[in-house]
């Protein structure tokens, strides 16, 4: 095996012991669904959520439809202010808190 092979596996090997200690693989899922049953229950269209301060509304937009791995840090604290929900709700949601703990129905 190549040394940049080798290299490449054992960086690989390293994310995933990292990802697993950070508390395993975010759930998208989950705060796709709460970012947008939230945005819902509230009447607020993806514009409205980003006017109030949260992400743009591609990104909300692309959080709803799981096609962003691990929202940022900035992008979480956004959500929670502009959804008005609780400081690190949108990170609890993420990292596989339930539902009912961290605003659902908020």
């Amino acid at each position: 095996m190549a040394v940049a092979a080798v290299a490449a596996e054992a960086a690989a090997e390293v994310a995933k012991t990292s990802a697993a200690e950070a508390g395993g693989v975010p759930d998208i899922k989950a705060l796709a669904e709460r970012v947008k049953a939230r945005r819902q229950e509230n009447g607020w269209t993806q514009a409205e959520v980003a006017k109030k301060g949260g992400p743009s509304a591609g990104v909300i937009s692309q959080i709803e439809r799981c096609l962003v791995e691990a929202p940022a840090g900035d992008v979480l604290d956004k959500l929670d202010v502009a959804l008005e929900w609780a400081a690190g709700t949108a990170d609890s949601i993420l990292r596989g808190a339930s539902a009912e703990l961290v605003g659902a129905g908020q």
